[in-house]
């Protein structure tokens, strides 16, 4: 019975502190500031706030170097997605 009362309680606790270290958009923003040093446009950033956690997917879009396909010119674009959880993001994918 204590070991089901004590896992109860971890499992809270591990839920909760889920819950107060979830990261914000100001916070993701911070975290690809270097990144975006380089480049001229900023990126189009979908934050989705989740109740333990956080997706952002993030397009990186290349308008100044287009290419041309079926006579008009595209911009190349590039999707990442990332994972925030307990005040951090990982990169999920390639």
């Amino acid at each position: 019975m204590k070991f089901r009362k004590l896992v109860i309680v971890l499992i809270l606790a591990a839920t909760l502190f889920c819950y107060f270290t979830k990261p914000s958009k100001a916070d993701f923003m911070e975290y690809i500031q270097p990144a975006l040093s380089g480049s001229g446009i900023p990126p189009v950033v979908d934050y989705q706030d989740k109740f333990l956690y956080a997706t952002v997917n993030v397009m990186y879009v290349n308008a100044l170097n287009p290419t041309i396909k079926d006579g008009r010119p595209v911009a190349n674009a590039s999707k990442e997605e990332y994972l925030g959880i307990f005040k951090k993001f990982w990169k999920l994918g390639d």
